[in-house]
């Protein structure tokens, strides 16, 4: 179980912390070329993004909680704490912040409400979201010191 939870953790953060990344440098950066076709382009894209990173973003929530009972020794407790505020900063933005501008946008293009959707983005996402994929390098390594000491000593 620990083997699995640790799996499904990683590859769904690193694949988060990916799709955030493409998020911000591609998709944003990118609606101020379409504002002719704004709402069309808006319903097409939300539903992908939904689909494709808001899910696994809180799917995330599942194994990094299973990892309070399922995780490799190295790993100590107050890293997956860490890891569950890492993730839940930009959640809480999400909700509180980027979903009610996101919902006007849907309505119609605003050039204000998109500045201020993307000049918030840093602050209240992204920095919280690189600092949980150093933690999750971090992590790893740790895991696969473990993995070759164990290995090593066999030898």
């Amino acid at each position: 179980m620990t083997i699995l939870t640790a799996l499904v953790y990683f590859v769904l953060s690193f694949y988060v912390y990916g799709a955030t990344v493409v998020e911000v440098f591609v998709y944003y950066p990118s609606w101020i070329h379409v504002v002719n076709n704004w709402i069309p382009f808006k319903q097409g894209v939300d539903f992908r993004l939904i689909c494709l990173y808001v899910i696994p973003t809180f799917l995330l929530y599942i194994p990094l909680t299973l990892m309070f009972w399922f995780r490799f020794d190295v790993i100590p407790k107050w890293a997956i704490v860490i890891s569950i505020l890492f993730f839940s900063i930009p959640a809480i933005s999400t909700f509180m912040f980027q979903l009610p501008i996101q919902m006007q946008l849907a309505r119609g293009w605003d050039k204000e409400l998109y500045f201020s959707l993307v000049s918030h983005e840093w602050i209240t996402r992204q920095i919280w979201v690189l600092l949980s994929f150093i933690l999750n390098i971090w992590m790893l390594f740790k895991i696969f010191n473990q993995i070759n000491k164990q290995l090593n000593s066999k030898e």
